[in-house]
């Protein structure tokens, strides 16, 4: 029974490791994405859209890193992103 319930744990912990990873990657991807379509609008309410995304984003992205270091995680190729 005990057996059980820690492999349960750790099975859950593992879900729980990849969400985390998968979640930084997302938003890796979308900060790309945003800095590279910021360099080509003009539009001023788009321009201050796409400021105030790479905030938020970067506020996740921040957020995901904390809980990768609290769990011990290590991701190649996530660092701070400004």
């Amino acid at each position: 029974m005990l057996t059980e319930l820690f492999k349960n744990k750790i099975k859950n912990e593992s879900e729980d490791n990849e969400q985390i990873k998968n979640m930084l990657e997302n938003i890796k991807r979308e900060l790309e994405f945003v800095h590279s379509s910021f360099d080509y609008i003009t539009d001023d309410a788009l321009i201050d859209s796409y400021i105030y995304e790479i905030k938020a984003l970067n506020m996740k992205y921040q957020y995901y890193i904390k809980l990768c270091k609290e769990k011990g995680l290590i991701a190649e190729g996530f660092n701070k992103i400004s």
